[in-house]
């Protein structure tokens, strides 16, 4: 059995949009389904029936510098659901804007190598008192595109 250094250390920097119009744009490395934890305990999410509650985590490659150890990489955070109404902007939560914008493009996957753009374009109603207003997103994806490299050509007559 391994451990991923990265689950010790917490992986890649997280993109916290704070602004609505604040975005960004990378190639995706990776993306997996992980359960939710409760802000407060930390404890994993469940539904009512006892179902984990998951959301997707989409690692992208960025130009984004903050100094000398960083390698640009931003996790970006989505959480599922469709029943957000807008507070102020508009657009989806991210698990929803990610489909949207991947069937848009015609793709039927969420690919790495693919490009992705996050656009943080609007804050929803409030559905608990004392807690902050969901984000929501709007997304562009542009499915990756396969090469072959000329050296792996082989010509020999």
């Amino acid at each position: 059995m391994s451990l991923d250094l990265n689950d010790l250390q917490g992986g890649s920097s997280s993109w916290k949009p704070e602004d609505i119009g604040d975005k960004i744009t990378g190639v995706i490395t990776s993306v997996k389904r992980v359960q939710q934890t409760d802000f407060q305990t930390g404890e994993p999410l469940e539904w009512s029936n006892g179902d984990p509650r998951m959301q997707t985590v989409v690692e992208l490659q960025t130009e984004l510098d903050d100094g000398d150890d960083d390698d640009g990489i931003r996790s970006v955070w989505m959480k599922g659901g469709a029943n957000f109404e807008a507070k102020e902007g508009k657009g989806r939560s991210g698990e929803v804007a990610l489909v949207d914008a991947a069937k848009a493009a015609g793709a039927t996957s969420i690919d790495e190598g693919a490009k992705l753009q996050v656009i943080m374009s609007g804050l929803a109603k409030p559905t608990t008192r004392g807690f902050q207003p969901a984000k929501l997103y709007s997304m562009k994806y542009t499915a990756p595109t396969s090469t072959v490299d000329v050296s792996d050509l082989d010509f020999d007559d």
